[in-house]
């Protein structure tokens, strides 16, 4: 894997600015067909598990697949939503008297 990196960054060493950007968006596209096919697989899966043709953990060529539920979602009665405004709206005042102090994560780019 050492070797492949080193190999992938000494190509992109010789690129310039716009094959760089041509390369990136290459990558992109195939990423996001790939991902859609992923999806589509998964969704199959979990078809034939609700159809109790196929396990929810199995090993197929080495790899180990397991179905997992949803995460549990909560709703909060009105009392509660009505806190959080109030959470809401005090945080927005403090931010906007200068009380509250911001800070930034690390810098990223957005490819779309």
């Amino acid at each position: 894997m050492a070797e492949l990196l080193q190999a992938v960054k000494a190509d992109l060493d010789a690129m310039d600015a716009d094959q760089l950007l041509e390369n990136l968006i290459g990558i992109r596209r195939t990423m996001a067909t790939l991902k859609a096919q992923d999806d589509a697989i998964l969704d199959r899966l979990s078809n034939l598990h609700d159809a109790g043709e196929i396990d929810a953990s199995f090993t197929h060529e080495d790899w180990n697949f397991s179905f997992c539920q949803g995460r549990r979602k909560w709703s909060y009665p009105e009392n509660i939503t009505a806190l959080e405004a109030g959470l809401k709206a005090a945080k927005k005042a403090a931010e906007a008297d200068g009380s509250a102090t911001a800070t930034r994560g690390a810098s990223y780019w957005t490819v779309k």
